[in-house]
């Protein structure tokens, strides 16, 4: 098998999840149909809109991969008796992931079309602190808040899996402990909402991570029922269901997806006021929903069923090869278009003239920021690799399913 492009390749000694690729194509290409359905308010004016409002869920997909495909390592390597990942190769394999591009789209972005609150904040920008201050959240490269919302997540994983490793788990216990942090992150959510006003300064810790960081604890909940179980889903009832259906989860997905649509009463505005109740059930129902389509992928990947041939579809997997770059660029580059009423250049549909106006400039551009940007820095994250030795005859390991990084790993 061929090896894994730079940006999807795990840290040494660690296996890869290939339909995961594909996973962040689907994670992107939902926030740049949501964007390009509110843009051009097809999600209030068209009862469709009820399911386009809600795609923003990709968000939740991101969150969930990447504390999946970044905590499973720390997981293997103590449960296999390994040596711990270090530190100092976790930062470097962030910050070349996420860092190099990011940095290109915001200086190039900046100077056309121009980047709102950029002359003012621009040093927040390029630091991912913008999300610390009510003026500048959505400023800048807008989508770009969820990314400062990762790269904090990426600053205490290495010392939330060294407390956990220092406490020698059960694989129930570990659960157990990640589980009481979701459970925290959700009265913390609850509390912000109930007990500051509308437009408190206090409200910009919804946009942190203090308010997501059970989206990671569940992907890491993934991680550890993949590495106690890998190779034995068979002794699982559940994981059994899924290896060998795994039209099931996509089912329930769409399930849970539909009776957030449609049932919470959400706002399908851009600007949304919430209550405590679809406060809470929006973002539970959404994590519900992205561990279910993740699961297929993470759980038989090798097994076959549709879901799997379709996220292994080369074009899928290409896709999310270059969705980092889509995730960065398409805001911006809608906002423009559709000042230039790029709503009506297709017949029909003001929304899909939209969308596809933004998607046939945005791959081109993301595939350029993949092959010139993140594929040269992305050669340096493991320097070990820097002189390759001869490639190694076809064997087991060359089909072991795989880490990826997020976006971001996007």
């Amino acid at each position: 098998m061929a090896a894994a492009p730079d940006a999807l390749r795990p840290p040494p000694g660690n296996p890869r999840f290939p339909l995961l690729d594909a996973m962040r194509a689907v994670a992107a290409l939902s926030i740049v149909v949501t964007h390009a359905s509110g843009v051009s308010n097809f999600n209030t004016d068209n009862w469709l809109g009820h399911f386009t409002a809600r795609l923003n869920f990709g968000v939740t997909i991101f969150f969930l991969l990447s504390g999946f495909l970044l905590y499973r390592p720390f997981v293997a390597a103590r449960r296999e008796g390994r040596p711990p990942i270090g530190i100092r190769a976790f930062v470097r394999r962030r910050v070349l992931r996420i860092v190099p591009a990011y940095w290109v789209a915001l200086s190039l972005l900046a100077i056309y079309p121009g980047l709102l609150g950029f002359g003012d904040h621009w040093w927040r920008f390029y630091t991912f602190t913008q999300i610390y201050w009510t003026d500048s959240v959505v400023q800048g490269i807008a989508p770009a808040w969820t990314l400062c919302i990762e790269a904090s997540f990426y600053v205490i994983l290495p010392f939330l899996a060294a407390g956990i490793a220092r406490l020698r788990p059960s694989v129930a216990g570990e659960i157990a402990i990640l589980g009481a942090i979701a459970v925290a992150v959700l009265v913390f959510r609850w509390a912000i909402q109930e007990y500051t006003p509308m437009f408190s300064e206090w409200r910009v810790l919804h946009n942190t991570l203090l308010s997501y960081m059970d989206w990671f604890a569940y992907g890491m909940i993934l991680a550890v029922v993949s590495v106690a179980w890998h190779g034995r889903e068979a002794g699982s009832a559940l994981l059994r269901l899924i290896v060998r259906r795994p039209w099931v989860p996509w089912l329930a997905a769409a399930g849970v997806f539909a009776v957030v649509s449609l049932c919470l009463g959400l706002s399908r505005g851009f600007f949304i006021t919430y209550t405590q109740a679809n406060f809470f059930g929006e973002h539970v129902g959404y994590a519900l929903c992205a561990a279910l389509l993740l699961a297929p992928a993470i759980f038989g990947d090798w097994a076959g069923g549709w879901p799997r041939r379709l996220l292994a579809t080369p074009w899928m997997a290409w896709l999310g090869l270059v969705s980092y770059g889509i995730f960065l660029w398409h805001s911006n580059i809608m906002l423009e278009l559709n000042e230039h009423e790029a709503q009506g250049w297709l017949p029909g549909s003001g929304f899909l003239s939209l969308l596809l106006s933004t998607l046939a400039i945005t791959i081109p551009i993301a595939a350029i920021s993949y092959y010139v940007v993140e594929k040269p820095a992305l050669r340096f994250k493991d320097r070990r690799r820097r002189v390759s030795p001869p490639a190694p005859a076809a064997g087991p390991a060359d089909s072991a399913p795989a880490a990826v990084g997020p976006p971001a790993e996007r």
